[in-house]
C-alpha cells in the first residue's frame, strides 16, 4: 500500500494535546465525511450511486440524521431505499405466489441475504480507515524525521491504548530499524506515563466523594473519568470496528 504524508493536520492536532493525537485527528476526519455526503455530493450522480449500493453503518446513519439536513438525507434515502426495493421485488413477487413451504423458504432465504448484505460496508468508515492509514503513517514519519516534531510530541498524552496497536503496525512501514526501535520504546514510555496519570487522577476524582474530602481540591479531575475512557476505548475510531 501506498501512504501519502498529510503532515499539517497532524501537527494541528498534536498542538491540541487531547487524550489521544489520532483520535484528534480522525473524529475531525469523521465530521469532515458527514458534512460531504450531506452536502453538495449529495446531488453528484457518481456519490449517490455509491451511495445507493454501499450505504453507512447504523453509527453513521444516526450522525448523519443528527446532523439536521433532512433535505440532503432525504434525497439519500429516497434513492436509496429505491435500490433496496428494486433487489428485494423479484423475490417479494415471487414469495406471493409460492404454494408450499419450501418454495416460501427459498425467497425468504434470499430476501434474509439481502438484507443482511445492506449491513456490510459503510463509506464513512471506508473513508475514515483510509485517513487513519495516512494519519498514522505521517505521525511516524514525522517522529523519525523531524527532531522538533518528536520534542513536542513526548510532551503530549500520546495516543489511547485503542490506536497503539494500530499505530505499531503501521509504524513498521514509515520507519528504518534503528529508528523504529527508539520510535516503539518511546511511544510506549510516553503511553506509560498516560496511563500513570490517568491512574492518577481518576483515583483522586473517586477519593473526592468521600465525606473527609469534601473540602480539598478536585485538581482538575472532576471529568476525570472520561478522559480514562477515552484513553481506554478511544474516542475517534470507525465505527464498525469490533
Amino acid at each position: 500500500m501506498k501512504y501519502k504524508l498529510e503532515t499539517i493536520p497532524v501537527w494541528d492536532a498534536l498542538q491540541e494535546n487531547n487524550e489521544c493525537l489520532l483520535c484528534t485527528l480522525m473524529e475531525k476526519a469523521e465530521n469532515r465525511y458527514i458534512d460531504y455526503y450531506l452536502g453538495s455530493s449529495v446531488m453528484n450522480p457518481e456519490t449517490r450511486v455509491q451511495v445507493n449500493i454501499t450505504g453507512f453503518c447504523h453509527t453513521h446513519y444516526q450522525a448523519l440524521t443528527m446532523a439536521s439536513k433532512p433535505q440532503a438525507l432525504g434525497l439519500i434515502a429516497d434513492t436509496h431505499l429505491q435500490e433496496t426495493r428494486r433487489q428485494l421485488e423479484p423475490e417479494i413477487l415471487r414469495l406471493k405466489k409460492v404454494s408450499t413451504v419450501k418454495k416460501a423458504r427459498t425467497s425468504i432465504g434470499k430476501i434474509m441475504l439481502l438484507l443482511k448484505a445492506r449491513e456490510n460496508g459503510c463509506l464513512i468508515c471506508s473513508s475514515m480507515d483510509t485517513a487513519f492509514n495516512r494519519y498514522a503513517y505521517t505521525l511516524a514519519y514525522l517522529w523519525g524525521s523531524d527532531h522538533e516534531f518528536r520534542a513536542a510530541y513526548t510532551k503530549t498524552r500520546g495516543i489511547c491504548l485503542h490506536h497503539f496497536p494500530l499505530l505499531m503496525d503501521i509504524a513498521e512501514k514509515a520507519l528504518q530499524k534503528q529508528t523504529l526501535l527508539d520510535f516503539y520504546q518511546t511511544i510506549t514510555e510516553n503511553l506509560d506515563k498516560h496511563l500513570d496519570t490517568a491512574l492518577e487522577e481518576v483515583h483522586w476524582m473517586t477519593q473526592m466523594f468521600k465525606s473527609e474530602n469534601r473540602d480539598k481540591e478536585w485538581r482538575g479531575c472532576q471529568n476525570a473519568h472520561e478522559r480514562a475512557i477515552d484513553l481506554e476505548t478511544g474516542r475517534g475510531r470507525r465505527k464498525q470496528e469490533p
